[in-house]
């Protein structure tokens, strides 16, 4: 199975045109902010557990437990995800002192 034909079967072409007609004024090429909201608020006060995507950003990894809206007696993990902190841009275009 080559990789190539994977891109016919989902049909990502038809897909981005569908979405183009029924958003035009909607750039699909420029990805989203990411999320600044703590889903879980009670338990994110003192998180400890944070982590750092491939750009540096911290990001919050709270595991909490998400409870189902029609039972009550469902549940299942969901993770926060939360943009804390963004990377700071250091200036490091000073000359050296040779």
């Amino acid at each position: 199975m080559a990789l190539e034909s994977i891109g016919e079967t989902f049909a990502v072409e038809k897909l981005k045109a569908r979405l183009q007609e029924k958003f035009p004024n909607y750039n699909f090429d420029v990805p989203s902010e990411p999320d600044t909201k703590c889903k879980s608020a009670h338990y994110c006060k003192t998180n400890t557990i944070k982590y750092t995507d491939t750009e540096g950003n911290l990001y919050c990894g709270l595991r909490f437990k998400l409870q189902d809206d029609n039972n009550p007696y469902a549940w299942e993990w969901a993770t926060c995800h939360a943009l804390l902190e963004k990377k700071k841009v250091e200036n490091n275009d000073q000359e050296l002192p040779f």
